[in-house]
Order: C-alpha cells, then structure tokens, then sequence
C-alpha cells in the first residue's frame, strides 16, 4: 500500500500531492477526521520530522497530529492548511524591509529546543562536505580554501562561540516566504538549528537578492526594526559564505544524483522478452 493510500484511510481525506522542491512528499485535501483542510508533511528523517513539529508548536497552533507510518518508515506532521500563496511581484526595498522584520519575529520567539541540531563543528563539518562530493575539481578547490580559513580557526571559532546562540530558520530564501491571509509568513522549519543569525540571510541575500545592495540595506534594516543586530566579525561572515556554498553544492548533487537515478529507471526496459 502506497503512503498516499495509507494517510487517505488514516486521515479520512481525499488528499492530492503537491510538488515540492525538497525531498519530502507534501499533500493537501479535506479531512473527515479533522473537519477541515489539512496540510500533510511525510519525512524520511526523525530529526527533520521532530524540528518541523516543535518550531510549529512554538510559532502557531497548527499542528494537529503526528505519527511513524510502520509499513514505510516515514514520519508524517498533520497541519491546519495555511493555504499559501507565491510572492509574484518583483522584489523590492518595501518588501525586502519586510521580509527582515520577519525573520527578525522568527529569530525572537522561537528559543532552543529538545534535540535541536547544534551546529557546533562547522570547520569538521565543511572538510567532512567537501570531501563527500564526487566533483574533483570543486573538492580540491573548496579544500584550498578551507585551509586559509583553518589558519585564522582560533579567532573565527572564538567569534562562532559568542554569538551562536539564535535558533536559525536555516532555509530562508524567496520560495519560504509566502503570503498567508494576506500577509508575509516564513514557512517550512525542517532545517532550523542553532547558529548566528548571519546565516540565515546568506542564500537570500546571494540567490534571490543577487546581492543587490539597495535590498541587502533595506533587509538588514526591517531586520534591525525589531532589536536584533549582527554582531560577528567580517571574517566570520565569509567564512559562512563559504560554509553555505558547500551546503549548497552538496545539496544540489545529491538532487541531481537522485534526479539522474530516477530518470534511468523510467527509461530503462528490457531489449529482449521471453
């Protein structure tokens, strides 16, 4: 019986899958059981299953079950629908403002909590990402520059110490802010852990802004609105750059990888019958 079967005859719900950038299976319908809308959310990780369920505890009311499907191994997150919609128009100072004062919010009212992923070993942790990609070329260049950062490792490791100490959103980028009942919220918390909160603009800042300097001072400034500041050095700052550009390669060839396996199955079929 296929998770789709299993959750509908669970939920009571007429549910239908919704594509989804990540890796997880995300469906939407009505439910009998819970006389509304739901949003379901099925992991193939404990950690990722139980950070999504407490950062929504602490942030909303919108969790309405959770549960481990035996048959498949998968952790499923029941949810009130927020039914969110995509951010259309051009970004602009306005909204680039506003999407700092979120985050801010975000950073304020969600504190530590059971199990969170500290993020503590970020040097073991870089060499460890750089040397599982399959790309030479890249692997040795990430490596070079990992050891101009590990000669300054004492002061960069002194400045990580002080301030990481907020719990990060860690996926914070233009498809995780949506308009919900017309306004703009921050979704999807599977990846939070703790860090400085200069981690979370980086992608954001790089990816989505193109590092457009008028949005970057508008952000920063909606980000200060609310009382928080950025407080780690230069240094510091690029050596998370560096820190999330091997997150991201990392990602991004596991994502192919698993694309390309996909693809080969469908295509494959046997020359000959018998």
């Amino acid at each position: 019986m296929t998770i789709e079967k299993i959750l509908q005859e669970k939920l009571q719900a007429d549910l239908t899958k919704i594509t989804h950038e990540s890796q997880n299976s995300t469906f939407v319908g009505d439910s009998a059981k819970f006389k509304q809308k739901i949003f379901v959310k099925v992991f193939a990780q404990a950690g990722k299953f139980l950070t999504e369920k407490a950062v929504n505890e602490q942030l909303n009311t919108r969790v309405l079950d959770s549960f481990v499907v035996k048959q498949t191994q998968q952790f499923v997150l029941v949810m009130k629908d927020l039914a969110p919609s995509d951010i259309k128009e051009e970004i602009n100072p306005d909204m680039a403002f506003n999407m700092g004062k979120e985050l801010s919010h975000f950073h304020q009212k969600v504190k530590p909590f059971s199990g969170i992923y500290l993020n503590n070993r970020l040097f073991e942790k870089a060499k460890f990402d750089s040397n599982s990609l399959q790309n030479e070329e890249i692997k040795s260049r990430l490596l070079q520059v990992l050891a101009l950062f590990t000669a300054q490792k004492a002061d960069i490791a002194e400045d990580l110490t002080a301030h990481a100490t907020t719990v990060l959103h860690g996926d914070v980028g233009l498809r995780n802010y949506k308009i919900v009942r017309g306004q703009l919220s921050l979704i999807d918390f599977e990846r939070a852990r703790m860090g400085v909160n200069y981690q979370d603009f980086i992608k954001l800042f790089y990816q989505d802004f193109r590092l457009n300097q008028k949005l970057i001072a508008s952000f920063i400034n909606g980000y200060r609105k609310c009382g928080e500041e950025v407080a780690v050095t230069p240094l510091t700052q690029s050596f998370l750059i560096f820190i999330t550009a091997i997150g991201i390669m990392k990602y991004t060839e596991k994502l192919l990888t698993s694309h390309l396996s996909k693809l080969v199955n469908k295509c494959w079929q046997p020359v000959f019958h018998f």
